[in-house]
């Protein structure tokens, strides 16, 4: 396999699409999609490294799936409807080791400050993001992403329908971590609002 590209996206999605449209169908869109994601990976081979955990892990491999699975037969709101569940999937998944970890006495304190550091450090302008930071204290984050590649790529590749699960994923992953945490967001870029608002605050 090309070692620029990632296996976890297109691998994971193989059993969840042999149950809907079984081993034959989903061979060939799974050996259709892995020569799109390829195509484009060199289609922006010069992009910064710092964008390759968003890019080359999640935005692509999916933009890959779609392709071969619309250019399978399978319509674009089937297609977009499969990848957004599967993608759901997987960050119930990170959700549960979320709040597993933070069964951990008074760590939920801390996850404000780190949400914040963690997002200018991964989600910053030389990862493709812009945001204009409102506030960040110990007991909230504020800020608004005004820029997202993964709404930016979606939008240049075709295919919008996709975004709303990487925004869902969002809430999946983030929005029960704790219940003395509230993770509040009214709307995103890929659900058609004019940026995402994303709050995390400590409720007393």
């Amino acid at each position: 396999m090309d070692r620029r590209l990632d296996k976890r996206y297109l691998t994971g999605a193989v059993s969840a699409m042999e149950k809907q449209y079984g081993v034959e169908k989903t061979e060939a869109i799974i050996e259709d999609a892995w020569r799109r994601y390829a195509e484009i990976v060199d289609e922006n081979a010069d992009e910064p490294k710092k964008m390759y955990m968003h890019t080359r892990k999640r935005i692509y491999p999916a933009i890959a799936a779609f392709d071969a699975m619309t250019g399978n037969g399978i319509s674009r709101e089937e297609a977009a409807a499969f990848l957004n569940r599967y993608y759901e999937k997987r960050a119930a998944g990170v959700g549960a080791k979320i709040r597993g970890a933070m069964k951990i006495p008074g760590l939920y304190k801390l996850v404000p400050r780190f949400f914040a550091k963690m997002t200018k450090s991964s989600f910053g302008e030389d990862c493709g993001f812009r945001a204009d930071w409102i506030r960040t204290e110990q007991e909230e984050m504020c800020f608004d992403m005004l820029a997202c590649p993964y709404q930016d790529t979606c939008v240049k590749y075709g295919c919008p329908e996709i975004v709303a699960g990487f925004c869902r994923a969002d809430d999946e992953a983030y929005g029960h971590m704790h219940p003395k945490l509230k993770w509040g967001r009214t709307k995103t870029l890929g659900q058609g609002g004019d940026c995402c608002d994303f709050r995390l605050t400590i409720e007393s």
